[in-house]
């Protein structure tokens, strides 16, 4: 498991420690302080994904606020962006952690995992895979824009990059990572857009890709932006 890990995302490491690194940095470098920081995600409704970090072992508010929806996309857009920055605690700081995940099973299987409860290995992201799916039967984009609108529009961001997705030796890990660009590229745009909500706040932005493993081994993260501003 930890060498396809290690293959495809070589500076990965397991979610404490990235975690831990990061909080460290905050307090030390930038002087957040753990009682006043809010926590948003914009990660996907999957259940597995909240096992990947443990920053609410670090703040005093630990519940966070969700930004996203299936794969990890911010669905929420500028009304979820004003809604967090409302909440954010007086003088106070904001860490906002995003990315899409994918599953590396102990057998070495990608887009699997072994959930709590279950036998059987499940799909991880299911969301994501089912993107692929479609992808490679040039059926991306059919999905009910209505019913079943996040999966279109999770289809609609990887579509232009379908030829080098179908191209890839694992589609899926091309997949995860077409799909933390364009999250990237989104949560700072809505960032950006909704600047005048965040007035006398220090904003951070953790990005990366979640690989979850089975359930009884630690999960990792592969740590891509970690970036301060002060608004």
């Amino acid at each position: 498991m930890e060498r396809v890990i290690k293959k495809y995302y070589p500076n990965a490491e397991t979610g404490r420690e990235i975690t831990r690194s990061c909080i460290n940095k905050l307090i030390d470098k930038h002087g957040f302080d753990t009682q006043k920081t809010i926590l948003g995600t914009s990660v996907c409704s999957d259940e597995i994904v909240r096992t990947s970090t443990n920053f609410r072992d670090y703040i005093d508010h630990k519940n966070p606020f969700s930004l996203g929806g299936l794969g990890g996309f911010p669905f929420t857009g500028t009304t979820g962006f004003g809604a967090f920055a409302a909440h954010i605690p007086d003088n106070g700081y904001a860490i906002i952690e995003y990315g899409p995940h994918i599953g590396v099973s102990k057998t070495g299987t990608i887009g699997n995992v072994q959930r709590m409860g279950q036998t059987l290995e499940t799909t991880c992201c299911g969301a994501l895979k089912a993107s692929v799916n479609d992808i490679l039967k040039n059926q991306a984009g059919t999905k009910d824009s209505d019913l079943d609108y996040q999966q279109w529009k999770l289809e609609e961001q990887l579509l232009p990059a379908a030829e080098d997705i179908g191209n890839h030796e694992e589609p899926l890990v091309a997949a995860t990572d077409v799909m933390y660009q364009q999250i990237d590229k989104r949560i700072k745009e809505l960032l950006k857009k909704s600047a005048g909500s965040f007035k006398n706040t220090t904003v951070v932005l953790i990005g990366g890709i979640i690989i979850n493993t089975d359930f009884e081994l630690p999960d990792w993260f592969d740590l891509r932006e970690f970036s301060v501003e002060i608004f």
